[in-house]
Protein backbone atom coordinates (compact mmCIF):
# COMPACT_ATOMS: atom_id res chain seq x y z
CA UNK A 1 0.00 0.00 0.00
CA UNK A 2 1.57 3.28 -1.30
CA UNK A 3 1.78 6.66 1.63
CA UNK A 4 -0.58 8.27 -0.22
CA UNK A 5 -3.37 5.83 -0.35
CA UNK A 6 -2.59 5.08 3.25
CA UNK A 7 -3.14 8.60 4.32
CA UNK A 8 -6.24 8.63 2.75
CA UNK A 9 -7.64 5.95 4.33
CA UNK A 10 -6.17 7.20 7.49
CA UNK A 11 -8.30 10.71 6.66
CA UNK A 12 -11.15 8.72 5.92
CA UNK A 13 -11.49 6.70 9.19
CA UNK A 14 -11.46 9.99 10.90
CA UNK A 15 -13.91 11.71 9.01
CA UNK A 16 -15.74 8.62 9.44
CA UNK A 17 -15.57 9.22 13.12
CA UNK A 18 -16.32 12.98 13.22
CA UNK A 19 -19.41 12.35 10.87
CA UNK A 20 -21.02 9.98 13.02
CA UNK A 21 -20.14 12.30 16.24
CA UNK A 22 -21.94 15.20 14.42
CA UNK A 23 -25.19 13.00 13.25
CA UNK A 24 -25.94 11.29 16.63
CA UNK A 25 -25.49 15.26 18.03
CA UNK A 26 -27.81 16.31 15.33
CA UNK A 27 -30.81 14.21 16.55
CA UNK A 28 -30.91 16.19 19.79
CA UNK A 29 -30.90 19.87 19.00
CA UNK A 30 -34.57 19.84 19.75
CA UNK A 31 -33.72 18.31 23.36
CA UNK A 32 -34.41 21.01 26.30
CA UNK A 33 -32.25 21.20 29.49
CA UNK A 34 -33.47 21.49 33.20
CA UNK A 35 -30.83 24.67 33.17
CA UNK A 36 -32.66 26.93 30.27
CA UNK A 37 -35.34 28.27 32.03
CA UNK A 38 -32.72 30.00 34.24
CA UNK A 39 -30.63 30.67 31.16
CA UNK A 40 -33.55 32.24 29.48
CA UNK A 41 -34.45 34.21 32.72
CA UNK A 42 -31.05 35.57 32.99
CA UNK A 43 -30.97 36.67 29.38
CA UNK A 44 -34.27 38.77 29.71
CA UNK A 45 -33.35 40.45 33.05
CA UNK A 46 -30.01 41.20 31.13
CA UNK A 47 -32.14 42.53 28.29
CA UNK A 48 -34.35 44.59 30.45
CA UNK A 49 -31.26 46.20 31.98
CA UNK A 50 -31.75 44.25 35.36
CA UNK A 51 -28.76 42.48 37.07
CA UNK A 52 -29.48 38.34 36.80
CA UNK A 53 -27.56 38.20 39.36
CA UNK A 54 -29.81 39.22 42.40
CA UNK A 55 -32.36 36.66 41.23
CA UNK A 56 -28.94 33.80 41.67
CA UNK A 57 -28.54 35.10 45.03
CA UNK A 58 -32.00 34.28 45.99
CA UNK A 59 -32.49 31.64 44.40
CA UNK A 60 -29.74 29.76 46.52
CA UNK A 61 -31.48 31.01 49.44
CA UNK A 62 -34.43 28.38 48.75
CA UNK A 63 -33.98 25.63 50.91
CA UNK A 64 -37.04 24.38 49.61
CA UNK A 65 -36.38 23.95 45.95
CA UNK A 66 -32.26 22.78 45.33
CA UNK A 67 -32.40 22.13 42.23
CA UNK A 68 -33.84 25.44 41.21
CA UNK A 69 -31.16 27.79 40.88
CA UNK A 70 -30.31 30.99 38.32
CA UNK A 71 -27.40 31.56 36.56
CA UNK A 72 -24.79 31.32 38.48
CA UNK A 73 -21.35 31.59 36.58
CA UNK A 74 -19.20 34.44 34.97
CA UNK A 75 -21.50 36.41 31.94
CA UNK A 76 -19.23 34.36 28.76
CA UNK A 77 -22.40 32.24 28.49
CA UNK A 78 -25.06 34.45 29.04
CA UNK A 79 -23.35 37.08 26.25
CA UNK A 80 -23.48 33.94 24.17
CA UNK A 81 -27.05 33.47 24.98
CA UNK A 82 -28.09 37.31 24.64
CA UNK A 83 -26.94 36.99 21.18
CA UNK A 84 -28.35 33.64 20.25
CA UNK A 85 -31.52 35.20 21.89
CA UNK A 86 -32.25 37.73 19.45
CA UNK A 87 -31.47 35.90 16.57
CA UNK A 88 -34.03 33.62 17.84
CA UNK A 89 -36.34 37.40 17.86
CA UNK A 90 -35.15 37.94 14.21
CA UNK A 91 -35.08 34.25 12.27
CA UNK A 92 -37.81 33.05 14.82
CA UNK A 93 -35.66 29.93 15.14
CA UNK A 94 -36.31 27.89 18.65
CA UNK A 95 -33.94 29.25 21.40
CA UNK A 96 -33.23 25.31 22.65
CA UNK A 97 -32.09 24.61 18.77
CA UNK A 98 -29.94 27.84 18.90
CA UNK A 99 -28.06 26.87 22.21
CA UNK A 100 -26.52 23.76 20.48
CA UNK A 101 -25.14 25.38 17.57
CA UNK A 102 -21.72 27.17 19.58
CA UNK A 103 -21.55 23.85 22.31
CA UNK A 104 -21.39 22.03 19.15
CA UNK A 105 -18.74 23.73 17.41
CA UNK A 106 -16.73 23.29 20.64
CA UNK A 107 -17.40 20.10 20.77
CA UNK A 108 -15.86 19.25 17.05
CA UNK A 109 -13.65 21.70 17.95
CA UNK A 110 -11.96 19.32 21.07
CA UNK A 111 -11.67 16.99 18.71
CA UNK A 112 -9.96 19.05 16.32
CA UNK A 113 -7.70 19.88 18.84
CA UNK A 114 -7.03 16.51 19.96
CA UNK A 115 -5.82 15.48 16.54
CA UNK A 116 -3.73 18.71 16.48
CA UNK A 117 -1.60 17.06 19.36
CA UNK A 118 -1.61 13.57 18.28
CA UNK A 119 -2.37 12.37 14.97
CA UNK A 120 1.48 12.98 14.09
CA UNK A 121 2.63 11.30 16.86
CA UNK A 122 0.61 8.44 17.03
CA UNK A 123 -2.47 7.89 14.47
CA UNK A 124 -3.48 5.11 16.66
CA UNK A 125 -3.72 7.20 19.75
CA UNK A 126 -5.38 10.09 17.80
CA UNK A 127 -8.14 7.28 16.67
CA UNK A 128 -8.82 6.47 20.38
CA UNK A 129 -8.67 9.68 22.00
CA UNK A 130 -11.44 10.52 19.67
CA UNK A 131 -13.58 7.65 20.43
CA UNK A 132 -12.89 8.56 24.01
CA UNK A 133 -14.35 12.38 23.48
CA UNK A 134 -16.86 12.08 21.32
CA UNK A 135 -18.71 8.71 22.65
CA UNK A 136 -17.47 9.63 25.89
CA UNK A 137 -19.93 7.72 28.58
CA UNK A 138 -21.84 11.25 29.82
CA UNK A 139 -23.06 11.21 26.19
CA UNK A 140 -23.09 7.48 25.70
CA UNK A 141 -25.10 6.59 28.35
CA UNK A 142 -27.46 9.60 28.40
CA UNK A 143 -28.43 10.19 25.18
CA UNK A 144 -28.58 14.00 25.26
CA UNK A 145 -26.98 17.08 24.18
CA UNK A 146 -28.90 19.82 27.03
CA UNK A 147 -25.34 20.67 28.34
CA UNK A 148 -22.98 23.50 27.51
CA UNK A 149 -19.68 22.24 29.08
CA UNK A 150 -17.76 21.58 25.34
CA UNK A 151 -17.53 25.41 25.56
CA UNK A 152 -15.13 26.40 28.24
CA UNK A 153 -13.74 22.88 27.49
CA UNK A 154 -12.69 23.91 24.24
CA UNK A 155 -11.02 27.11 25.35
CA UNK A 156 -9.18 25.43 28.19
CA UNK A 157 -7.70 23.14 26.02
CA UNK A 158 -7.16 25.83 23.37
CA UNK A 159 -5.45 27.96 25.78
CA UNK A 160 -3.04 24.96 26.88
CA UNK A 161 -2.51 24.19 23.44
CA UNK A 162 -1.23 28.00 22.71
CA UNK A 163 0.40 27.57 26.38
CA UNK A 164 4.35 28.18 25.81
CA UNK A 165 4.02 29.06 22.14
CA UNK A 166 1.85 32.67 22.40
CA UNK A 167 1.15 33.06 25.84
CA UNK A 168 -0.68 36.29 25.00
CA UNK A 169 -3.47 33.85 23.49
CA UNK A 170 -2.75 31.58 25.74
CA UNK A 171 -4.12 34.25 28.37
CA UNK A 172 -6.75 35.36 26.02
CA UNK A 173 -8.19 31.87 25.79
CA UNK A 174 -7.81 31.22 29.20
CA UNK A 175 -10.17 33.94 30.34
CA UNK A 176 -12.63 33.34 27.62
CA UNK A 177 -12.71 29.49 29.58
CA UNK A 178 -13.42 30.99 33.22
CA UNK A 179 -15.94 33.30 31.68
CA UNK A 180 -17.63 30.45 30.55
CA UNK A 181 -17.21 28.19 33.59
CA UNK A 182 -14.82 28.56 36.24
CA UNK A 183 -13.50 25.38 37.02
CA UNK A 184 -10.50 26.13 34.18
CA UNK A 185 -9.07 28.16 37.41
CA UNK A 186 -7.97 25.26 39.15
CA UNK A 187 -5.18 24.59 36.17
CA UNK A 188 -3.73 28.68 36.83
CA UNK A 189 -0.74 27.88 38.49
CA UNK A 190 0.06 25.40 35.71
CA UNK A 191 -0.19 28.58 33.17
CA UNK A 192 1.97 30.66 35.58
CA UNK A 193 4.93 27.72 35.53
CA UNK A 194 4.23 26.64 31.30
CA UNK A 195 4.28 30.10 30.51
CA UNK A 196 7.56 31.71 28.91
CA UNK A 197 6.10 35.39 29.40
CA UNK A 198 3.51 35.56 32.33
CA UNK A 199 3.30 39.55 32.39
CA UNK A 200 1.63 38.98 28.82
CA UNK A 201 -0.06 35.43 30.26
CA UNK A 202 -1.76 37.72 32.98
CA UNK A 203 -2.43 40.67 31.54
CA UNK A 204 -4.41 39.17 28.70
CA UNK A 205 -6.54 37.08 30.91
CA UNK A 206 -7.02 40.12 32.94
CA UNK A 207 -8.42 42.57 29.63
CA UNK A 208 -10.88 39.22 28.91
CA UNK A 209 -12.22 39.40 32.97
CA UNK A 210 -12.02 43.01 33.19
CA UNK A 211 -14.31 43.21 29.54
CA UNK A 212 -17.14 41.01 30.32
CA UNK A 213 -17.74 43.03 33.96
CA UNK A 214 -18.15 45.57 32.65
CA UNK A 215 -22.21 45.49 32.64
CA UNK A 216 -21.98 44.49 36.02
CA UNK A 217 -19.53 47.04 37.95
CA UNK A 218 -22.16 49.37 39.12
CA UNK A 219 -23.24 46.24 41.35
CA UNK A 220 -20.04 44.83 41.95
CA UNK A 221 -21.12 43.03 45.29
CA UNK A 222 -23.77 41.36 43.98
CA UNK A 223 -21.92 40.58 40.70
CA UNK A 224 -19.04 38.69 42.43
CA UNK A 225 -21.55 36.83 44.68
CA UNK A 226 -24.22 35.73 42.52
CA UNK A 227 -21.47 34.56 39.69
CA UNK A 228 -18.27 33.10 42.32
CA UNK A 229 -18.67 33.14 46.02
CA UNK A 230 -21.97 32.18 46.13
CA UNK A 231 -20.27 28.29 44.76
CA UNK A 232 -19.00 28.65 48.57
CA UNK A 233 -21.87 28.59 49.73
CA UNK A 234 -23.09 25.37 48.31
CA UNK A 235 -23.90 22.10 49.94
CA UNK A 236 -23.34 18.30 48.84
CA UNK A 237 -24.92 18.00 45.30
CA UNK A 238 -24.44 15.19 42.86
CA UNK A 239 -22.60 12.33 43.78
CA UNK A 240 -18.81 13.27 44.97
CA UNK A 241 -16.77 10.38 45.24
CA UNK A 242 -15.77 10.90 49.22
CA UNK A 243 -19.38 11.15 49.79
CA UNK A 244 -20.16 7.93 48.24
CA UNK A 245 -17.40 5.71 49.89
CA UNK A 246 -18.64 7.68 53.48
CA UNK A 247 -22.45 6.37 53.00
CA UNK A 248 -22.08 3.16 51.54
CA UNK A 249 -18.73 2.24 53.91
CA UNK A 250 -20.07 4.20 56.80
CA UNK A 251 -17.21 6.44 56.81
CA UNK A 252 -18.61 8.98 58.91
CA UNK A 253 -15.49 11.09 59.13
CA UNK A 254 -16.06 12.73 55.68
CA UNK A 255 -19.33 13.70 56.45
CA UNK A 256 -17.64 15.37 60.26
CA UNK A 257 -15.01 17.40 58.23
CA UNK A 258 -17.00 21.14 57.71
CA UNK A 259 -18.25 21.41 54.13
CA UNK A 260 -16.29 24.59 53.31
CA UNK A 261 -13.26 22.78 54.00
CA UNK A 262 -13.64 20.29 50.84
CA UNK A 263 -14.47 23.13 48.47
CA UNK A 264 -11.37 24.98 49.67
CA UNK A 265 -9.33 21.76 49.09
CA UNK A 266 -11.17 21.25 45.64
CA UNK A 267 -10.77 24.93 44.47
CA UNK A 268 -7.12 24.90 45.68
CA UNK A 269 -5.65 21.91 46.72
CA UNK A 270 -4.13 21.29 42.97
CA UNK A 271 -2.33 24.35 43.10
CA UNK A 272 -0.51 23.15 45.84
CA UNK A 273 -0.20 19.68 44.25
CA UNK A 274 1.20 21.36 40.96
CA UNK A 275 3.91 24.12 42.46
CA UNK A 276 4.85 20.45 44.68
CA UNK A 277 5.15 18.55 41.68
CA UNK A 278 7.21 20.96 39.92
CA UNK A 279 9.55 21.91 42.22
CA UNK A 280 10.00 18.63 43.81
CA UNK A 281 9.59 16.30 41.36
CA UNK A 282 10.92 18.83 38.10
CA UNK A 283 7.68 17.70 36.86
CA UNK A 284 7.16 20.04 33.86
CA UNK A 285 4.63 18.88 31.28
CA UNK A 286 1.54 20.85 31.31
CA UNK A 287 -1.05 17.94 30.69
CA UNK A 288 -0.06 15.94 33.38
CA UNK A 289 0.20 18.75 36.09
CA UNK A 290 -3.08 19.86 34.89
CA UNK A 291 -4.47 16.11 35.21
CA UNK A 292 -2.55 16.47 38.66
CA UNK A 293 -5.17 19.60 39.52
CA UNK A 294 -8.17 18.00 37.95
CA UNK A 295 -7.32 14.55 40.27
CA UNK A 296 -7.26 16.47 43.60
CA UNK A 297 -10.58 18.35 42.23
CA UNK A 298 -12.64 15.63 41.79
CA UNK A 299 -11.20 13.98 44.84
CA UNK A 300 -12.50 16.49 47.34
CA UNK A 301 -15.33 18.31 45.33
CA UNK A 302 -18.58 18.35 47.36
CA UNK A 303 -20.36 19.33 44.55
CA UNK A 304 -20.04 16.08 41.29
CA UNK A 305 -22.88 16.72 38.56
CA UNK A 306 -22.85 14.17 35.96
CA UNK A 307 -21.28 16.56 33.39
CA UNK A 308 -18.20 16.95 35.50
CA UNK A 309 -16.36 14.75 34.50
CA UNK A 310 -15.87 15.58 30.87
CA UNK A 311 -14.11 18.62 31.88
CA UNK A 312 -10.82 16.61 32.26
CA UNK A 313 -11.30 13.78 29.20
CA UNK A 314 -8.80 16.02 27.17
CA UNK A 315 -6.32 16.55 29.57
CA UNK A 316 -6.50 13.26 30.82
CA UNK A 317 -6.21 12.00 26.88
CA UNK A 318 -2.80 14.15 26.24
CA UNK A 319 -1.40 13.31 29.73
CA UNK A 320 -1.79 9.67 29.23
CA UNK A 321 0.25 10.25 25.91
CA UNK A 322 2.91 11.37 27.26
CA UNK A 323 3.36 9.32 30.12
CA UNK A 324 2.94 6.39 27.89
CA UNK A 325 5.56 8.23 25.47
CA UNK A 326 8.33 7.34 28.48
CA UNK A 327 6.77 4.44 29.80
CA UNK A 328 4.86 1.58 27.95
CA UNK A 329 2.09 2.17 25.42
CA UNK A 330 -0.82 0.34 27.14
CA UNK A 331 -0.48 2.78 30.26
CA UNK A 332 -2.61 5.42 27.48
CA UNK A 333 -4.85 2.63 25.93
CA UNK A 334 -5.71 0.71 29.57
CA UNK A 335 -5.46 3.76 31.29
CA UNK A 336 -8.31 5.66 29.21
CA UNK A 337 -10.67 2.12 28.62
CA UNK A 338 -10.33 1.99 32.46
CA UNK A 339 -11.49 5.57 32.80
CA UNK A 340 -14.36 4.86 30.52
CA UNK A 341 -15.34 2.24 32.43
CA UNK A 342 -15.39 4.03 35.80
CA UNK A 343 -17.39 6.85 34.03
CA UNK A 344 -19.80 4.65 32.57
CA UNK A 345 -20.31 2.46 35.61
CA UNK A 346 -20.85 5.43 37.89
CA UNK A 347 -23.37 6.93 36.10
CA UNK A 348 -25.59 3.48 35.91
CA UNK A 349 -25.67 3.46 39.62
CA UNK A 350 -26.22 7.41 39.68
CA UNK A 351 -30.02 7.38 40.29
CA UNK A 352 -30.28 10.31 42.70
CA UNK A 353 -27.66 13.06 44.04
CA UNK A 354 -27.34 12.29 48.12
CA UNK A 355 -28.51 15.80 48.40
CA UNK A 356 -32.19 14.45 47.29
CA UNK A 357 -32.19 10.93 49.23
CA UNK A 358 -28.91 11.80 52.04
CA UNK A 359 -30.03 15.63 53.26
Amino acid sequence: MNFRYSNILKLALISAIMTVALVQRLQFFNQTGKDESAYERAVTDFIEGKNPYKWTIESYQNPDDPGNHGFAYLPGLLYIDWFLFLTRLATKIPFTFLQKFPVLLADMGVGFLLLKELYKKSYTAAVFGLLIWFFNPYFYFKNNYVYTDPLPIFFMLLALYKLGKDDVLAGTFFGAAVALKTFPLILFPVFLIASKERFKFLLAGAIIGIAISLPFLRDLRTYLQGALFIHGERFIQGRPFLFFISYFYKIELFQIIPFKVYTYLAAFGGWVVVLLAYLALRLKDKYTLSLLSFSVFYLFTPVLNKTYLMWGIPILILSLFELAKKKHVVIYYSGLAMFWGFYYWYLSIWKDGFHIWRP
